[in-house]
């Protein structure tokens, strides 16, 4: 297959399942380059196929894009360390990239509620957000996210981890590049064993500060401030 496919993945506490994803890319030929950003300093990454970074503190969930950026391939497979593609799943998006690689392409995907907040159920078609638990994205917009991020600092120093909400900015980058929605399509996956996941965080607030963000993306998709306050509309 020509061309082919950079698989990036971030390490945190689940090294044993970033290598059974990176074993996988490498046995479907369609993925024939990997990347994995290791930001667990207390435990160092090895793999003999991948690309590895090893940061000696951890950078947060950017990192997945400054990985990006050092692709060889121009379609980026980003995804997390929680779930496994089918070699199906992994050409049927590689094929939905290359029919149309100005949008993200993904498996799990967002749509603000009617009041604009955020709405955790999973989403297919055309939709605004695309989750990072599965995507493929042209590798151009990485560096595109970097650029638009710093508008929505005071939002995401308020995060929990560092740069939750991620995808969400990423896929209003790419939206307002294209003036189009992007794609989520149903396609099956394999979940892995998740310890340490957001189940263990304060769920209410998670989707408060998600719901926050999408207000503020929104707002800039519109060509308003992404800086005003909007607490008030989501209590």
């Amino acid at each position: 297959m020509a061309g082919g496919i950079t698989g990036v993945i971030l390490n945190w506490k689940r090294p044993a399942n970033v290598t059974r994803i990176v074993n996988g890319w490498r046995r479907s030929g369609i993925v024939t380059e990997a990347i994995v950003w290791n930001n667990n300093p207390a435990e160092r990454f090895r793999h003999d196929w991948a690309k590895v970074i090893n940061a000696e503190q951890d950078l947060g969930l950017y990192t997945r894009f400054a990985a990006a950026c050092l692709a060889r391939h121009e379609c980026i497979l980003i995804q997390d360390d929680d779930l496994e593609l089918p070699i199906d799943s992994l050409r049927r998006l590689y094929d939905a990239w290359r029919q149309d690689p100005d949008v993200l392409h993904g498996i799990f995907g967002r749509r603000p509620k009617a009041d604009g907040s955020y709405d955790p159920r999973n989403a297919s078609g055309e939709v605004p957000v695309v989750l990072t638990r599965a995507l493929v994205a042209s590798r151009r917009y990485a560096a595109d996210f970097f650029n638009v991020a710093p508008q929505f600092e005071a939002i995401q120093r308020e995060g929990k981890p560092f740069g939750n909400g991620e995808d969400i900015i990423f896929s209003y980058t790419v939206m307002r590049y294209t003036g189009r929605l992007n794609r989520v399509h149903r396609l099956p996956v394999t979940e892995l064993p998740a310890p340490h996941s957001i189940h263990g965080r304060n769920w209410s607030a998670h989707l408060a500060h998600r719901s926050r963000l999408m207000r503020a993306c929104e707002a800039w998709l519109k060509g308003e401030s992404p800086n005003e306050d909007r607490r008030d509309v989501i209590r």
